[in-house]
């Protein structure tokens, strides 16, 4: 019986490092850690790319462990097909028979996968779901957002998940020129980045509350359009009030009920996302401290500590990740 996806193959070897390396390609950084039976090991992987997401599924043929080395960049939802594959997300063990796991940043993951049991994939890039998030809200999130560990495929958001998945390997195997046709292809990947944002999360209230959706006054697209041009600059508060021509009750007032936070969180936070692009691409002689510095940070251990809060690993490990340590 041919694989999900068949039409669509990215991968078949019995070559366990040739599988890490195309599973570290395709979904996120990873090391196998453990194969029971080498002699029959064999990785299947299908799937189709639709720009920031991707569906895809994939099959071991003997037990196999696998650790992912970097979740920073992507979320996955991992539906199991036939033998349960074991998720342990931060020490919680997800069993893939009535639960969805949820692989996000800054979560700890160890996979166990049986042989013969296959998952179902979806994949987006996390600044994807971000901007997403942007679009709908009309705001960024004022602080990372923060996925379950897993979600129940039998009712809610999950359930309406898996019918958005088979919906798709459907359409597409049936007739893989839908992906041709440039509207389809977009709102296919529309329609992932909302099922996957529409997950259970930190700001699931406020994405469920239509009246959250509301536009945003001039005030504080003002004011965070000030903030994002200058956020290196020592912005005070008395500059944005000076800005926007209100006092500053009102400018308070307006980010409570539009936003969810105040200016200076914003600020803090369009200074780390800064900061975090700064490391992943350094130039010679950049170090830790002259990034903050460049990036509107007057305290070099402070913003090291808010940086590990906001992405999970200090600024030096991102350095680390992104090449040859320039310095520290």
């Amino acid at each position: 019986m041919a694989h999900p996806l068949a039409s669509f193959p990215i991968a078949s070897t019995s070559d366990p490092d040739e599988a890490q390396s195309i599973l570290s390609r395709e979904l996120v950084d990873l090391r196998i850690t453990q194969v029971r039976d080498r002699r029959s090991f064999r990785l299947v992987m299908n799937g189709v790319h639709l720009g920031r997401t991707m569906v895809g599924y994939n099959q071991f043929e003997t037990d196999t462990s696998v650790v992912p080395g970097g979740l920073d960049g992507a979320i996955l939802l991992i539906i199991g097909v036939g033998s349960p594959a074991i998720f342990d997300v931060d020490g919680e063990p997800v069993v893939t028979t009535k639960k969805g796991a949820v692989l996000s940043p800054s979560r700890r993951v160890v996979i166990h996968r049986p042989a013969g049991g296959g998952t179902f994939i979806i994949r987006a890039g996390f600044d994807a779901i971000e901007a997403r998030f942007r679009e709908v809200m009309d705001r960024r999130p004022g602080k990372p957002i923060v996925f379950d560990r897993s979600v129940d495929l039998a009712n809610g958001m999950g359930a309406q998940a898996r019918r958005l998945l088979d919906f798709l390997v459907d359409s597409i195997q049936r007739d893989k020129a839908v992906l041709e046709n440039p509207l389809l292809r977009v709102g296919f990947e529309e329609m992932l980045l909302n099922a996957l944002l529409a997950l259970p999360n930190n700001y699931s209230d406020e994405l469920m509350d239509g009246r959250r959706l509301s536009v945003a006054s001039a005030l504080v697209r003002r004011a965070e359009e000030f903030l994002e041009a200058h956020a290196p600059e020592p912005i005070t508060i008395s500059d944005l009030v000076a800005l926007c021509g209100c006092s500053r009750r009102a400018l308070f007032s307006a980010f409570r009920r539009y936003r969810g936070y105040t200016p200076m969180q914003f600020l803090a936070d369009s200074r780390l996302r800064s900061a975090r692009e700064a490391l992943q691409s350094l130039s010679l002689g950049d170090t830790v401290s002259s990034v903050a510095y460049a990036c509107g940070f007057s305290h070099p251990g402070r913003f090291s500590d808010a940086y590990r809060r906001r992405f999970g690993e200090s600024p030096s490990e991102t350095m680390r990740k992104a090449g040859p340590a320039l310095g520290t």
